[in-house]
């Protein structure tokens, strides 16, 4: 597998494995050993301008920075790992990388609990062996037993509406939607009450898997699964843990 530049230049031979997770089979695929020349591509991410800006980040609980590359032959081969076509949720998706600190840092509400992507998520992360810890979580929401939020709502969330003897207006259009999922999914009171990531979970998230983070690998995963860093308070608190992040769509 090649990709037109030889900076991200992908290995023929990844080790590559694919998971289900959960009771909805949630599938993850991971792939090992990814670019031919991490080190190189990591030496060439730190050196670029990050910001911390809203417009930028959103609720990402750290820095970014982009580089304008063509990612169409990157995510071609993330299509092939996903065995489905895949296509950027943006146009033009640049190169986009993730930086993340615990120094000094305070978590917001809504960092402290699982969130969700608008689709499939891809993520490689480029830290050596020596600073990489924790990973990626996905979860269960206990007070609903979901473990995935459809962009619109399916039969599931409509039958869960009615259990909870909630109005139709909840889902009638996309603000009642989003106003249904934080105040029932993303409550406030359902996030880790310390300042740090939900990690382990709590009374009200549960952890299903954890995508084990290591130098070189990429995943691929449904990002309307809950899911979050698993971050503990001790790590990267000298040095960035920093990956590559890619937002596909699948139709």
């Amino acid at each position: 597998m090649n990709i037109n530049d030889d900076l991200f230049g992908i290995n023929d031979d990844c080790d590559v494995q694919v998971q289900y997770v959960g009771e909805g089979k949630h599938k993850v695929v991971t792939a090992d050993h990814f670019y031919r020349h991490p080190e190189k591509i990591l030496t060439y991410a730190l050196e670029l301008p990050y910001t911390n800006r809203f417009e930028i980040i959103g609720n990402f609980p750290g820095v970014r920075a982009a580089a304008n590359r063509d990612t169409q032959p990157l995510i071609h081969i993330i299509s092939k790992l996903w065995d489905a076509p895949l296509h950027s949720a943006f146009n033009p998706q640049p190169i986009v990388f993730s930086g993340i600190t615990n120094k000094s840092y305070r978590l917001n509400i809504g960092q402290r609990q699982p969130h969700i992507d608008q689709d499939i998520t891809a993520m490689i992360w480029l830290n050596p062996q020596e600073s990489c810890a924790g990973g990626t979580g996905l979860f269960r929401h206990k007070p609903t037993n979901l473990e995935r939020l459809p962009r619109i709502p399916d039969q599931e969330i409509r039958a869960l509406a009615n259990r909870l003897e909630l109005s139709d207006e909840f889902l009638k259009n996309e603000e009642g939607y989003e106003n249904f999922q934080n105040s029932m999914i993303f409550n406030p009171l359902f996030a880790c009450r310390e300042n740090r990531y939900i990690n382990d979970g709590n009374e009200y998230w549960e952890l299903l898997h954890l995508i084990e983070m290591k130098p070189n690998r990429l995943m691929i995963f449904d990002g309307r699964c809950f899911h979050s860093q698993y971050i503990q308070p001790i790590h990267y608190t000298n040095k960035f843990r920093i990956n590559q992040i890619l937002y596909l769509s699948q139709d």
